[in-house]
């Protein structure tokens, strides 16, 4: 029995427990159990812990340098022919695949893939510029949840992924930041994407500005690309083999598997997931059954920017998230203690 840990919500849960109901019919003598850990737990668990009990790991891709570092993933391009990762990275969702790829290895395979998104409620179009945004946000229902990690995806996205690197930029990100957050209630501090997301499906908000898009809401949401820029920030899960399994060959196998084109397009989109394979995304059928997602946003995610995945990043994403949410909740100025965070972080 291969032991696996996912993240919990239905976007993970559903795809995952249907592929290895399939796979213990396709494979009598073989089984998966998932286990399912928080969303907050997905983003800033330390890699190493998460994979120290499981055979498979749903992982955030910039934790690929932190498992170079440890040890604690076995890469899967040591363990499956490259001809079958080729076809893998032929078939994905923008740089979803690539997102994975550290150091000249490849340390997970992409079952998900997501990016940074606007949300509206249905009928209503989606701004054009960052101002259109502040002003339809001041003028609805809207809420920003920038809860670390999301806050420094947030600040990211209103960049393109400048803003560290390029003080002027910073300042208009955090700007904008600050607008949109003060447009909604306070306390969406606390929320994370699935807690808004579910107000908006529930018709209690009009506008979320920037999240990361579920498929699982489509029914009851509207989602399109960020205004203003190209490169809201790339998110996603992506499958990985654990050093401490005795199992890596299956667990590659089916990992491979549960990422490969026909998996995702028959499986993981049924059940309710968010697929990494792009041809899942060009399938009519799957697109109509969500009401379009997948077109809708297809662009938003071929133009996403990547986070860095060095080992440094995963506790500077969460560090620096904090950093912004109390900005946010004191009203501020957090840029110079930021870019100190920063260029320490980064050695």
């Amino acid at each position: 029995m291969l032991r696996a840990l996912g993240w919990d919500h239905p976007r993970c849960r559903a795809p995952m427990t249907a592929c290895a109901a399939r796979w213990s019919e396709t494979h009598p003598d073989a089984s998966v159990a998932w286990s399912f850990r928080s969303l907050q737990a997905f983003g800033d668990e330390p890699v190493e812990a998460a994979a120290r009990d499981f055979d498979l790991v749903v992982i955030d891709h910039p934790f690929c340098g932190r498992a170079a570092e440890t040890g604690c993933l076995v890469p899967p391009d040591g363990l499956v022919p490259p001809e079958t990762l080729d076809e893998l990275a032929a078939d994905t969702v923008g740089a979803s695949h690539e997102s994975y790829r550290y150091g000249g290895r490849q340390w997970g395979l992409a079952t998900d893939a997501a990016c940074q998104l606007s949300a509206l409620r249905p009928g209503v179009d989606a701004p054009r510029t960052w101002a259109e945004a502040v002003e339809f946000a001041r003028g609805s229902r809207s809420a920003l949840p920038p809860s670390p990690p999301h806050a420094i995806s947030s600040f990211l996205s209103l960049s393109a992924g400048t803003a560290l690197e390029d003080e002027e930029a910073a300042g208009r990100a955090w700007a904008m930041l600050a607008e949109l957050y003060a447009a909604g209630p306070p306390e969406a501090l606390e929320w994370e994407p699935p807690e808004v997301l579910a107000q908006l499906a529930a018709g209690e908000l009009d506008y979320v500005p920037l999240t990361y898009g579920y498929v699982t809401y489509a029914d009851r949401c509207s989602f399109a690309p960020v205004p203003g820029v190209r490169g809201g920030v790339l998110g996603g899960a992506g499958l990985a083999v654990s050093s401490a399994s005795d199992q890596a060959d299956e667990a590659a196998e089916f990992a491979v598997w549960a990422s490969g084109a026909e998996a995702q397009r028959t499986i993981v989109a049924p059940a309710g997931g968010q697929p990494g394979s792009r041809s899942a995304w060009l399938d009519n059928e799957i697109d109509q059954s969500v009401n379009g997602f997948y077109s809708a946003t297809l662009v938003a995610h071929e133009q996403a920017w990547v986070r860095p995945r060095d080992a440094w990043w995963p506790a500077f994403q969460l560090a620096s998230g904090r950093l912004l949410v109390d900005a946010l909740a004191e009203d501020g100025e957090p840029l110079a203690n930021l870019n100190g965070l920063y260029q320490g972080s980064r050695g």
